[in-house]
Protein backbone atom coordinates (compact mmCIF):
# COMPACT_ATOMS: atom_id res chain seq x y z
CA UNK A 1 0.00 0.00 0.00
CA UNK A 2 2.81 2.42 0.96
CA UNK A 3 4.59 1.53 -2.27
CA UNK A 4 1.45 2.33 -4.31
CA UNK A 5 0.98 5.65 -2.47
CA UNK A 6 4.61 6.54 -3.11
CA UNK A 7 4.28 5.76 -6.82
CA UNK A 8 1.05 7.80 -7.01
CA UNK A 9 2.67 10.80 -5.30
CA UNK A 10 5.72 10.51 -7.57
CA UNK A 11 3.45 10.37 -10.65
CA UNK A 12 1.60 13.54 -9.61
CA UNK A 13 4.81 15.37 -8.82
CA UNK A 14 6.25 14.41 -12.20
CA UNK A 15 3.03 15.44 -13.96
CA UNK A 16 3.10 18.79 -12.15
CA UNK A 17 6.69 19.41 -13.22
CA UNK A 18 5.88 18.54 -16.83
CA UNK A 19 2.85 20.87 -16.78
CA UNK A 20 4.92 23.72 -15.35
CA UNK A 21 7.61 23.15 -18.01
CA UNK A 22 4.96 23.10 -20.77
CA UNK A 23 3.39 26.35 -19.52
CA UNK A 24 6.80 28.04 -19.39
CA UNK A 25 7.59 26.84 -22.91
CA UNK A 26 4.22 28.10 -24.16
CA UNK A 27 4.77 31.54 -22.61
CA UNK A 28 8.21 31.70 -24.20
CA UNK A 29 6.80 30.78 -27.63
CA UNK A 30 4.10 33.43 -27.28
CA UNK A 31 6.66 36.11 -26.45
CA UNK A 32 8.85 35.07 -29.37
CA UNK A 33 5.81 35.11 -31.67
CA UNK A 34 4.81 38.61 -30.52
CA UNK A 35 8.36 39.90 -30.98
CA UNK A 36 8.51 38.34 -34.44
CA UNK A 37 5.25 39.97 -35.50
CA UNK A 38 6.29 43.34 -34.05
CA UNK A 39 9.56 43.06 -35.95
CA UNK A 40 7.66 42.32 -39.16
CA UNK A 41 5.44 45.37 -38.60
CA UNK A 42 8.43 47.68 -38.00
CA UNK A 43 10.33 46.23 -40.95
CA UNK A 44 7.41 46.70 -43.32
CA UNK A 45 6.85 50.27 -42.14
CA UNK A 46 10.51 51.28 -42.39
CA UNK A 47 10.90 49.81 -45.88
CA UNK A 48 8.20 52.09 -47.29
CA UNK A 49 10.35 55.24 -47.39
CA UNK A 50 13.36 53.88 -49.34
CA UNK A 51 11.08 52.08 -51.79
CA UNK A 52 9.08 55.28 -52.30
CA UNK A 53 12.34 57.14 -52.97
CA UNK A 54 13.37 54.61 -55.62
CA UNK A 55 9.94 54.92 -57.23
CA UNK A 56 10.14 58.72 -57.26
CA UNK A 57 13.64 58.60 -58.77
CA UNK A 58 12.47 56.25 -61.53
CA UNK A 59 9.55 58.55 -62.36
CA UNK A 60 11.90 61.53 -62.57
CA UNK A 61 14.18 59.62 -64.91
CA UNK A 62 11.24 58.87 -67.22
CA UNK A 63 10.65 62.62 -67.59
CA UNK A 64 14.14 63.12 -69.05
CA UNK A 65 15.30 62.11 -72.55
CA UNK A 66 16.51 58.51 -72.44
CA UNK A 67 17.66 56.06 -75.09
CA UNK A 68 15.85 52.74 -75.55
CA UNK A 69 18.21 50.78 -73.29
CA UNK A 70 17.94 53.28 -70.42
CA UNK A 71 14.14 53.38 -70.74
CA UNK A 72 14.03 49.59 -70.53
CA UNK A 73 16.18 49.62 -67.38
CA UNK A 74 13.93 52.22 -65.74
CA UNK A 75 10.89 50.12 -66.63
CA UNK A 76 12.53 47.12 -64.94
CA UNK A 77 13.20 49.24 -61.85
CA UNK A 78 9.56 50.29 -61.72
CA UNK A 79 8.43 46.67 -62.05
CA UNK A 80 10.69 45.69 -59.15
CA UNK A 81 9.38 48.60 -57.08
CA UNK A 82 5.82 47.47 -57.74
CA UNK A 83 6.60 43.96 -56.51
CA UNK A 84 8.42 45.32 -53.46
CA UNK A 85 5.45 47.51 -52.59
CA UNK A 86 3.19 44.47 -52.81
CA UNK A 87 5.47 42.53 -50.45
CA UNK A 88 5.53 45.42 -47.97
CA UNK A 89 1.73 45.74 -48.08
CA UNK A 90 1.43 42.02 -47.34
CA UNK A 91 3.88 42.31 -44.44
CA UNK A 92 1.98 45.20 -42.90
CA UNK A 93 -1.40 43.53 -43.37
CA UNK A 94 -0.08 40.35 -41.79
CA UNK A 95 1.17 42.32 -38.78
CA UNK A 96 -2.09 44.27 -38.48
CA UNK A 97 -4.10 41.08 -38.68
CA UNK A 98 -2.04 39.39 -35.97
CA UNK A 99 -1.61 42.36 -33.65
CA UNK A 100 -4.72 44.41 -34.35
CA UNK A 101 -7.57 41.91 -34.66
CA UNK A 102 -7.95 41.53 -38.41
CA UNK A 103 -8.12 43.61 -41.57
CA UNK A 104 -10.17 46.79 -41.60
CA UNK A 105 -12.37 47.60 -44.58
CA UNK A 106 -13.48 50.92 -46.03
CA UNK A 107 -16.81 50.10 -47.66
CA UNK A 108 -17.70 51.96 -50.84
CA UNK A 109 -21.13 51.63 -52.46
CA UNK A 110 -20.69 54.04 -55.36
CA UNK A 111 -17.23 53.64 -56.85
CA UNK A 112 -16.68 51.66 -60.03
CA UNK A 113 -14.66 48.46 -59.57
CA UNK A 114 -13.77 47.50 -63.15
CA UNK A 115 -11.24 50.34 -63.75
CA UNK A 116 -9.43 49.27 -60.59
CA UNK A 117 -9.17 45.70 -61.88
CA UNK A 118 -7.99 46.91 -65.30
CA UNK A 119 -5.26 48.98 -63.66
CA UNK A 120 -4.02 45.97 -61.67
CA UNK A 121 -3.92 43.84 -64.83
CA UNK A 122 -2.02 46.51 -66.78
CA UNK A 123 0.55 46.97 -64.01
CA UNK A 124 1.29 43.24 -63.87
CA UNK A 125 1.16 42.93 -67.65
CA UNK A 126 4.04 45.41 -67.87
CA UNK A 127 6.01 43.35 -65.34
CA UNK A 128 5.37 40.07 -67.22
CA UNK A 129 5.41 41.09 -70.91
CA UNK A 130 5.98 37.53 -72.13
CA UNK A 131 2.86 36.08 -70.47
CA UNK A 132 -0.55 36.74 -72.09
CA UNK A 133 -3.23 37.93 -69.64
CA UNK A 134 -6.82 37.47 -70.83
CA UNK A 135 -9.66 39.29 -69.07
CA UNK A 136 -13.43 38.82 -68.97
CA UNK A 137 -15.13 41.36 -66.73
CA UNK A 138 -18.90 40.98 -66.98
CA UNK A 139 -20.34 42.19 -63.70
CA UNK A 140 -22.72 44.97 -62.76
CA UNK A 141 -20.97 48.03 -61.33
CA UNK A 142 -20.92 49.41 -58.68
CA UNK A 143 -20.24 46.64 -56.16
CA UNK A 144 -20.42 47.40 -52.44
CA UNK A 145 -16.92 46.51 -51.22
CA UNK A 146 -13.55 47.89 -50.23
CA UNK A 147 -12.17 48.60 -53.68
CA UNK A 148 -8.60 48.98 -52.48
CA UNK A 149 -8.70 45.61 -50.75
CA UNK A 150 -10.23 43.81 -53.74
CA UNK A 151 -7.55 45.40 -55.89
CA UNK A 152 -4.96 43.94 -53.51
CA UNK A 153 -6.70 40.54 -53.60
CA UNK A 154 -6.61 40.49 -57.40
CA UNK A 155 -2.98 41.64 -57.45
CA UNK A 156 -1.97 38.83 -55.10
CA UNK A 157 -3.89 36.16 -57.02
CA UNK A 158 -2.73 37.38 -60.41
CA UNK A 159 0.88 37.73 -59.28
CA UNK A 160 0.72 34.18 -57.93
CA UNK A 161 -0.69 32.87 -61.22
CA UNK A 162 1.98 34.65 -63.26
CA UNK A 163 4.75 33.33 -61.01
CA UNK A 164 3.65 29.70 -60.88
CA UNK A 165 2.00 29.24 -64.27
CA UNK A 166 3.50 27.44 -67.22
CA UNK A 167 6.07 29.44 -69.20
CA UNK A 168 4.25 31.23 -72.01
CA UNK A 169 0.86 29.91 -70.93
CA UNK A 170 -2.00 32.40 -70.75
CA UNK A 171 -3.33 33.61 -67.42
CA UNK A 172 -7.06 34.34 -67.31
CA UNK A 173 -8.93 36.77 -65.09
CA UNK A 174 -12.71 36.99 -64.89
CA UNK A 175 -15.43 38.57 -62.77
CA UNK A 176 -19.21 38.20 -62.78
CA UNK A 177 -22.20 38.93 -60.58
CA UNK A 178 -25.82 37.99 -60.15
CA UNK A 179 -28.55 39.17 -57.81
CA UNK A 180 -26.90 37.58 -54.76
CA UNK A 181 -23.16 37.18 -55.31
CA UNK A 182 -20.05 38.73 -56.83
CA UNK A 183 -17.33 36.40 -58.14
CA UNK A 184 -13.73 37.00 -59.17
CA UNK A 185 -11.44 34.27 -60.46
CA UNK A 186 -7.89 33.85 -61.73
CA UNK A 187 -6.61 30.76 -63.53
CA UNK A 188 -3.39 29.55 -65.08
CA UNK A 189 -2.05 26.41 -66.72
CA UNK A 190 0.91 24.36 -65.57
CA UNK A 191 1.71 21.73 -62.98
CA UNK A 192 -1.19 21.14 -60.58
CA UNK A 193 -0.79 22.00 -56.91
CA UNK A 194 0.00 18.82 -54.93
CA UNK A 195 -3.04 17.57 -53.03
CA UNK A 196 -1.11 17.48 -49.76
CA UNK A 197 -0.35 21.21 -50.15
CA UNK A 198 -3.94 22.35 -50.75
CA UNK A 199 -4.93 22.21 -47.07
CA UNK A 200 -2.13 24.62 -46.05
CA UNK A 201 -2.15 26.86 -49.12
CA UNK A 202 -3.76 29.83 -47.34
CA UNK A 203 -1.57 29.62 -44.23
CA UNK A 204 0.94 32.43 -43.64
CA UNK A 205 4.50 31.83 -44.84
CA UNK A 206 3.48 28.60 -46.57
CA UNK A 207 5.09 27.92 -49.92
CA UNK A 208 4.48 24.87 -52.05
CA UNK A 209 7.36 23.47 -54.09
CA UNK A 210 8.49 26.07 -56.64
CA UNK A 211 11.20 26.58 -59.18
CA UNK A 212 14.45 28.02 -57.73
CA UNK A 213 13.85 31.36 -59.47
CA UNK A 214 10.48 31.84 -57.82
CA UNK A 215 10.66 33.99 -54.72
CA UNK A 216 8.19 35.32 -52.18
CA UNK A 217 7.26 35.45 -48.54
CA UNK A 218 4.33 33.07 -48.72
CA UNK A 219 1.92 35.78 -47.56
CA UNK A 220 0.06 36.66 -50.77
CA UNK A 221 -2.55 33.91 -50.65
CA UNK A 222 -2.96 34.29 -46.89
CA UNK A 223 -3.69 38.02 -47.24
CA UNK A 224 -6.07 37.31 -50.13
CA UNK A 225 -7.98 34.81 -47.99
CA UNK A 226 -8.16 37.34 -45.13
CA UNK A 227 -9.55 39.98 -47.50
CA UNK A 228 -12.16 37.50 -48.68
CA UNK A 229 -13.09 36.64 -45.09
CA UNK A 230 -13.36 40.33 -44.13
CA UNK A 231 -15.88 40.77 -46.97
CA UNK A 232 -17.94 37.88 -45.64
CA UNK A 233 -16.87 35.80 -48.63
CA UNK A 234 -14.74 32.79 -49.46
CA UNK A 235 -11.59 32.07 -51.45
CA UNK A 236 -11.35 28.57 -52.90
CA UNK A 237 -8.87 26.77 -55.13
CA UNK A 238 -9.17 23.93 -57.59
CA UNK A 239 -6.18 22.44 -59.37
CA UNK A 240 -5.71 19.68 -61.94
CA UNK A 241 -3.68 19.04 -65.06
CA UNK A 242 -5.96 21.37 -67.06
CA UNK A 243 -5.78 24.49 -64.91
CA UNK A 244 -5.36 25.92 -61.44
CA UNK A 245 -8.14 28.33 -60.50
CA UNK A 246 -8.65 30.58 -57.48
CA UNK A 247 -12.22 31.80 -57.02
CA UNK A 248 -13.32 34.59 -54.69
CA UNK A 249 -17.04 34.86 -53.97
CA UNK A 250 -18.85 37.27 -51.68
CA UNK A 251 -22.50 38.05 -51.01
CA UNK A 252 -23.96 41.28 -52.33
CA UNK A 253 -25.52 43.13 -49.41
Amino acid sequence: MFKLFAELIAFHLDAGERLAASEASLMSERKISELREQFIAVLGHDLRNPVASIDAGAKLLLRTPLDAKASHIVALIQGSVHRMQGLIDNLLDFARGRLGGGLKLEWDECGSLEPIFVQVVEELRSSYPDTPIETDFGFADPVRCDRGRLSQLLSNLLGNALTHGADGGAVRVGASSDADHFRLWVSNSGEPIPKEALADLFQPFFRAATRPSQQGLGLGLYIASEIARAHGGTLEVSSDTTETRFTFQMPLR
